[in-house]
């Protein structure tokens, strides 16, 4: 009854529980799983695209000629906002490698923002990683769909990356989802 006594275990008074409770508080407290910070997926790391472009790959189309995906109507973290402008910058230097950096940097911090995936679908077109370019135009077409400006950019840009790889009959049916969404923005 001593040892209970002296850990405060036994007792009516509050002083006599004190260090009792801060005890249990402290072991309940290790056990905790740490919340995730808000906009974060579970697991930021797992779903983040890092892929180095092939040595040399020249650019498929100018800058200007790649349309530019259409402003979202949620607005994204400033910081993803911020490696899009960079990116934006690397690529008019002629600089592929650095933009598709910045962009992923950005997806990881807005992984669902449509627009980003297009950019970085567009960088990769660019950089002749088609495979790529068409996964992430399709991902950008998962994520914003409601955007037929942005859904036209990205069926441009599989059409595109389907094309370069021999896949004629998927080229044919990604340019007839571009007609059809043509016709429909006038």
């Amino acid at each position: 009854m001593r040892v209970i006594r002296r850990w405060g275990l036994a007792g009516d008074s509050l002083a006599g529980r004190l260090p009792a409770l801060l005890l249990v508080t402290l072991m309940l407290g290790a056990c905790a799983v740490p919340a995730s910070r808000p906009g974060m997926p579970p697991d930021a790391g797992a779903g983040a695209v890092v892929v180095d472009p092939l040595p040399g790959a020249e650019e498929v189309l100018p800058p200007a000629a790649v349309s530019e995906p259409a402003p979202d109507a949620v607005s994204i973290a400033p910081a993803a906002l911020a490696l899009a402008a960079q990116s934006d910058e690397a690529r008019a230097e002629g600089n592929l490698r650095l933009a598709g950096l910045q962009l992923e940097r950005a997806l990881r911090i807005a992984p669902r923002d449509a627009g980003l995936w297009n950019r970085l679908a567009q960088v990769r077109l660019e950089q002749q990683e088609f495979q790529q370019a068409e996964r992430m135009a399709d991902r950008s077409l998962q994520l914003g769909s409601a955007d037929r400006a942005l859904s036209l950019s990205n069926w441009r840009i599989i059409a595109r990356a389907r094309e370069a790889v021999g896949d004629t009959e998927g080229a044919r049916s990604a340019l007839e989802e571009v007609r059809r969404l043509e016709r429909a923005l006038g």
